[in-house]
């Protein structure tokens, strides 16, 4: 499988699949950040690798996986030697939490599967399910979603809470941010504006922002131009698509301000960008996955 790393947020309104991705490491390369998103399952394909989350360094390699949670200040990076592959899930939505409450995930910051383990198979077959359907096909929206419930149920099986699994299963109401960034994604494609979005929830433009801010760290309109980038990268590097029809894809009038708003953003021209190599590619993959947190709460506001 090539390198990829897709920021979906595809949403039912129960769960959220949130990204994916797949990367070959190379010597001395490390992620270093605050996580913003419920859950992020790392698996260590080949190699070994390290993961430090809460002032506890953990020692990985092949069949090992690291678990990224919402709040958290995590370190990883590869060992020198063997540096590792690995592929990685983004989870979220509004009963994420409800549907492995009686799992040890919630205790755990590592995993390690056996040879036979039905969750390594959801993962890595789910993982290369998402790297190319396209969620707006019908089928491989079924598909997508069928494989997330699974993968869930594979968890409670393999990896029980024995003392909480006994204990009622109780489901919250959808919460608003959620419901909010559900909104902002099937729609920032259109021209959609931060007045928009406030006047379809109800609320202050004030009230919106700090939502945002404390639930995803970002801005409404960092969020939108998030999006945007990255569905405008997946599609320089997947399609033959002339730079002027991704930017009118993606909610841009002209080519002009397509390119400038995605050079501020990628670092890179949109031509720059779709030359890159896969090793390339890859570098800036870890690049974008340490620094998109930072970038996406100082660029905009």
């Amino acid at each position: 499988m090539n390198s990829f790393w897709k920021h979906l947020f595809i949403d039912n309104g129960d769960i959220t699949i949130i990204e994916a991705g797949h990367q070959k490491y190379v010597a001395n390369q490390t992620n270093n950040y605050k996580v913003r998103h419920d859950l992020i399952l790392h698996i260590v394909l080949e190699g070994k690798g390290s993961y430090t989350v809460n002032d506890h360094t953990y020692e990985l390699g092949p069949r090992d996986a690291f678990l990224l949670k919402k709040n958290t200040t995590v370190h990883y990076g590869t060992n020198d030697e063997q540096p590792w592959t690995i592929a990685w899930l983004g989870l979220g939505g509004v009963n994420l939490t409800n549907y492995l409450q009686h799992t040890l995930l919630n205790t755990r910051d590592i995993l390690s599967f056996k040879d036979n383990s039905d969750v390594w198979h959801e993962l890595t077959s789910f993982i290369h399910l998402l790297s190319y359907s396209d969620p707006s096909y019908y089928l491989d929206y079924l598909a997508i979603f069928s494989k997330a419930y699974q993968l869930l149920l594979s968890f409670n099986q393999e990896f029980p809470d024995k003392q909480l699994a006994k204990q009622p299963y109780l489901l919250p109401e959808p919460n608003l941010a959620e419901k909010i960034y559900a909104y902002i994604f099937e729609n920032f494609l259109d021209n959609l504006s931060i007045r928009q979005i406030s006047e379809h929830f109800d609320i202050s433009r004030n009230y919106l922002f700090k939502l945002c801010k404390e639930y995803y760290g970002q801005s409404p309109k960092s969020m939108i131009q998030e999006l945007r980038m990255n569905q405008a990268g997946q599609l320089l590097r997947g399609s033959k698509m002339q730079i002027k029809e991704i930017a009118n894809m993606v909610g841009y009038k002209d080519a002009f301000s397509f390119s400038k708003m995605f050079t501020q953003y990628h670092q890179l021209s949109p031509s720059e960008f779709r030359k890159l190599s896969e090793a390339d590619y890859a570098v800036l993959l870890a690049i974008m996955d340490e620094n998109l947190h930072k970038r996406s709460l100082k660029r905009y506001y």
